[in-house]
């Protein structure tokens, strides 16, 4: 690669969408970071965080960047394949640091781009990191079980969270989604997780036929639904600007289950704004139900700027979300949380007594 590519911006933006952010961030931490000072990995890591994503990157970034690295990194030049068609190139060009990436037009075939010929049908949805697999059965209501509820009557739902990659379940008369981590590929967990639900799930009377539509005209007619049920609310992408859309008017819905799928859901956005918003709204529900789920979404992204969040929720009146905020901002390093943690010692529920007991400890 040896001028800078004019798709650059596309692909940036295409790297953050298919979550290939922390493949090239390990190929980068690999061949630069281990050769920078300390002092500049805080500025390395957050030059990245900025440069993988769909925030503006600017000539004066480029400069900034190359201002780090360059009386630091004797030499060199790397290239590496992320897939998807997607090249990432970087290192030091007539004494500037560059680091470009290319193939964002680069026509990608979808893993569920064949013909599946078993008893279940999975099938893309709006979500990238959500399947529906089509069982067969009688249309009914689903029921959303995420890995850190409780556990499930369900024993089948309990087989399917042992696999350690799964982050949410829904099982409907008919269908059954599978949630899978940011970090994990399709191309490795559909085939396991298909035969899994397969084994599980599938109605052996019914008789599956593959879909003759295209993946596009599913996720369409997916985000074309109107009506705000959690069976379709779970798939969609927090990222797309109209399911973005239809999830933050749900936040308003009259129904609590409604209400914290799209607490849940906006929290898996990569925006940051997004996210905390979803956050803040779903902590001031009057259901514990959706304060539940907005407290603990938002402790799984384990971000800094939710210690706020945090604190306010101590004085919540239900205890499990008390508990949960002490453990929380224990995961995060007390530092000005100390006080607050340390008024709910004479707490009177003994799990919220415990936790700050046991984070006190840890944190002195």
């Amino acid at each position: 690669m040896g001028i800078r590519p004019d798709d650059l911006d596309a692909t940036r933006s295409v790297i953050a969408a298919r979550e290939l952010t922390a493949t090239a961030s390990g190929y980068l931490t690999t061949d630069v970071a281990m050769g920078l000072p300390f002092e500049a990995l805080g500025p390395f890591k957050t030059a990245l965080k900025r440069f993988f994503s769909t925030e503006p990157w600017n000539e004066a970034d480029t400069d900034a960047l190359s201002e780090l690295i360059v009386p630091r990194l004797a030499g060199g030049w790397w290239e590496h394949d992320l897939g998807a068609g997607i090249t990432l190139a970087y290192g030091i060009r007539d004494g500037r640091f560059e680091l470009w990436v290319t193939g964002a037009a680069t026509p990608v075939v979808s893993i569920f781009d064949r013909v599946f010929d078993g008893p279940v049908i999975p099938e893309a949805t709006p979500h990238p990191r959500k399947v529906k697999f089509t069982t067969g059965g009688t249309p009914a209501p689903g029921v959303w079980h995420r890995r850190s509820d409780r556990q499930p009557d369900d024993v089948r739902v309990q087989r399917v969270f042992a696999e350690p990659y799964v982050t949410d379940v829904m099982v409907a008369g008919d269908f059954v989604t599978v949630g899978i981590g940011a970090k994990e590929p399709w191309e490795r967990r559909l085939e396991p997780l298909l035969a899994l639900v397969t084994e599980l799930f599938a109605d052996p009377d019914a008789v599956q036929v593959a879909s003759e539509r295209t993946r596009d005209g599913l996720l369409a007619e997916a985000r074309s639904r109107s009506e705000h049920r959690p069976e379709e609310l779970h798939l969609l992408d927090p990222d797309d600007p109209d399911d973005r859309s239809r999830l933050l008017d749900a936040l308003e819905d009259s129904d609590v289950r409604v209400r914290r799928v799209a607490v849940a859901v906006l929290l898996e956005s990569r925006d940051g704004d997004v996210r905390h918003d979803a956050a803040t709204r779903g902590a001031a529900d009057p259901s514990r139900v959706v304060r539940r789920t907005a407290i603990d979404a938002a402790a799984d992204t384990e971000e800094e700027h939710f210690r706020a969040l945090f604190e306010g929720a101590l004085g919540d009146d239900d205890a499990w979300i008390r508990w949960k905020a002490v453990r929380s901002l224990g995961a995060l390093g007390l530092a000005s949380s100390m006080r607050r943690v340390e008024a709910l010692a004479d707490d009177p529920d003994f799990q919220v007594r415990f936790e700050v007991a046991k984070v006190l400890r840890e944190d002195g």
